[in-house]
């Protein structure tokens, strides 16, 4: 009987989608997992009497076909790679992708994608997935450092991270836990456009300053700055010193010197410990801004020298760039641009005795170079780097997650433990970076949750389940059916 048999491929499909459903509501909490979604396809039909088409001739008119199913099997599993919902771990080796993209890991001899971000550190510094599969990526170069030179048996950051784009270069993502930033000497940049380089100050020197009456800096007796502002640099060993630089209104036309001491350890501000180069002019525009800062259209650069500031082997002399703003000659339009150094009217005050008292607002608004720095922590930005964090401040991106996103990534296949593998038909895969070329973006500290709806699972389990005793009943009906045919013949 037809109806045996179509009866006992609905049993077959249905225990099919109980089988479906299971695995999903088993895996509601598996991190990143992808939910499957079974589909049901009707088998080939027994045909009863054929189509045919209108006869005029014979005065009839056309024959729909007559056919009788035979029961249903299954279509295709398949999984959906809808995005799972974000949620925070606080642990810092989490990552989760938010997007298109699977991380790229290899593991043994096959290289496999996952999108489960619960990632932690071997003992060598390798980033793993849980079960030790090496994570991909480009990395910074590293150098193990001699015993007895700074940092003795610690290794470190010498080239930044490789070009992103070379995806030959991709390997194991490695940072070691005796990781330490090597020292940076504070800049000498002459191009007063660069503006992360050397010493930067800023502010304004209030226009209303009388003439110093004692001018001459510290060398003069009697000398009081009229402004001051501390900036701490860096020499070849990251050794710090501190530089006092003072001002002082030499002219009504917008005239000032400006003054650099090393202050370090508290030494006071006297002739023997200025900078070489430590003084030059500043001049203003009636309209406040840069007209030139002593060398028109450059940076002056104040020197450290050895024996009075350099005594522990760092290179010497130390050129370092002050930079007080961009004036006429450096700026495009031939006008300071107001982008450092200004004149203008200050918020000062006048007394009963009509002395002004001006308010000056100077202070270093950048320094780079810094100390040596040891590693402190890590941390994932959005676009897959990995952040070193160090002692001395510093944060160092020292390497970058390997996303891989495929033509077709339903068609990925599940080999277990949160893994998937590419075959014929998902394509080759491109390699690439989060945040770029449809790539999505990453969240440190959290993972993705699985995209099970228990909701509707719950609701396809009953479906199932009365799909299967739905079935059932017409095996027993046609049981009893065959019954009254057997009893029929005694």
């Amino acid at each position: 009987m037809g109806a045996l048999g179509a009866a006992i491929s609905g049993l077959q499909s249905s225990q099919k989608w109980l089988d479906v459903i299971s695995n999903n509501v088993s895996n509601s909490q598996t991190v990143a997992y992808k939910q499957g979604r079974l589909t049901f396809s009707d088998m080939i039909s027994e045909g009863l009497r054929s189509p045919s088409g209108p006869n005029s001739t014979a005065n009839l008119g056309g024959i729909n076909p007559t056919q009788l199913g035979l029961g249903v099997t299954v279509g295709s599993i398949q999984t959906i790679m809808k995005q799972g919902a974000l949620q925070t771990t606080g642990n810092v080796s989490d990552v989760a992708i938010n997007g298109t993209g699977f991380l790229t890991v290899d593991k043994g001899a096959q290289t496999v994608y996952t999108r489960a971000g619960n990632l932690t550190f071997d003992q060598q510094g390798n980033l793993v997935t849980t079960d030790g599969g090496l994570v991909q990526g480009w990395s910074a170069t590293y150098t193990r450092l001699p015993i007895g030179g700074p940092g003795p048996g610690m290794t470190a950051i010498t080239g930044p991270v490789v070009d992103t784009t070379n995806t030959s270069a991709v390997g194991n993502i490695m940072i070691p836990n005796n990781l330490v930033l090597a020292p940076k000497a504070t800049s000498n940049q002459t191009n007063p456009a660069i503006k992360n380089e050397g010493i930067i100050l800023k502010g304004n020197l209030d226009v209303n300053t009388v003439i110093n009456v004692n001018p001459g800096g510290y060398g003069t007796p009697g000398f009081v700055p009229d402004a001051t502002s501390t900036a701490v640099v860096y020499d070849t060993l990251g050794g710090a010193h501190t530089i006092l630089f003072s001002f002082e209104k030499t002219a009504l036309t917008g005239t000032w010197t400006w003054y650099a001491n090393d202050i370090t350890g508290g030494v006071p501000p006297i002739v023997g410990n200025q900078v070489t180069g430590g003084t030059g002019a500043l001049l203003f525009n009636p309209d406040g801004s840069l007209t030139s800062n002593g060398t028109p259209g450059l940076n002056p650069a104040i020197s450290l020298t050895a024996p009075l500031n350099i005594t522990n082997g760092a290179i010497a002399p130390q050129a370092i760039t002050v930079n007080f703003g961009t004036d006429d000659t450096a700026s495009a339009t031939g006008i300071g641009l107001r982008d450092g150094m200004t004149s203008d009217f200050g918020n000062g005050s006048t007394n009963s005795l009509g002395i002004y008292t001006p308010v000056q607002t100077v202070y270093t608004a950048f320094i780079d170079g810094y100390p040596e720095g040891t590693l402190q922590g890590i941390s994932f930005n959005q676009t897959g780097g990995v952040d070193a964090r160090f002692s001395n401040g510093q944060t160092i991106e020292v390497a970058k997650l390997a996303l891989t996103k495929f033509d077709n990534q339903d068609g990925l296949e599940r080999i277990g433990g949160n893994y998937f593998q590419k075959n014929a038909n998902t394509g080759l895969g491109q390699i690439g970076t989060a945040g770029s070329n449809g790539f999505g973006t990453l969240s440190g500290g959290a993972l993705e949750a699985s995209n099970v709806d228990l909701t509707v699972e719950l609701t396809n389990m009953i479906l199932a389940q009365r799909m299967f005793e739905s079935n059932a009943r017409v095996v027993t009906a046609a049981d009893r059916v065959l019954d009254t045919l057997v009893n029929l013949g005694r």
